[in-house]
């Protein structure tokens, strides 16, 4: 009997321990399927990760969008100042070597000389026509001078311009590879998960 009651014994323990087999591995089985309040738990948080990453990436993005307008700004204004500096140049080579109002005033001054029939008097303005000539002829020469200065800094202004062309260009590029980048962004948003 007591090898009966050593049996019996036995086959309780050995049940007692199949069961708390199966009753561990139930336990271990059961975070593997969390309850639909976990689930919905890890949703939002991943959720709230996702939105930080996006919010995160539009802030940086819209510094560079602002400071890729300013440099723009700057920029356009350097392309416009330099314009205007080579258009006034332009303009002052056109008014240097303008001789009409000299011209006129030289044709004046022979048809009053020819009209003259006083001796003396036709002598004085002999003299004026002269001396307004040597003066117009060093006047022409300063011009001619002065145009050849402001043409040599024109074409320095047209290179400058140029290359601050080339630059403006280039920020415009970068700026729509950004603006690009927004609307890509602003795609991925909007599709549905």
């Amino acid at each position: 009997m007591f090898s009966k009651l050593k049996y019996t014994f036995a086959l309780c323990l050995f049940c007692a321990a199949l069961s708390f087999n199966a009753f561990a591995q139930q336990t271990a089985a059961s975070p593997a399927a969390p309850s639909p309040e976990a689930q919905l738990l890890r949703t939002l948080i991943d959720e709230v990760r996702q939105l930080r990453a996006v919010s995160q990436r539009n802030s940086l993005n819209l510094h560079r969008a602002q400071m890729l307008t300013d440099r723009m700004a700057r920029q356009q204004t350097r392309v416009e100042s330099l314009t205007e500096e080579i258009e006034q140049l332009k303009t002052q080579i056109q008014q240097s070597l303008d001789t009409s109002r000299d011209d006129d005033e030289m044709k004046e001054l022979e048809a009053a000389i020819n009209d003259t029939a006083d001796q003396q008097q036709r002598a004085v303005l002999i003299q004026s026509y002269n001396g307004m000539k040597r003066a117009i002829e060093r006047q022409r020469e300063y011009a001619r001078q002065e145009a050849e200065r402001n043409r040599s800094r024109q074409q320095q202004l047209e290179i400058a311009l140029r290359a601050e062309q080339a630059r403006l260009a280039e920020l415009q590029d970068q700026f729509d590879a950004l603006e690009r980048e927004f609307e890509k962004q602003l795609n991925e948003t909007r599709k549905p998960r």
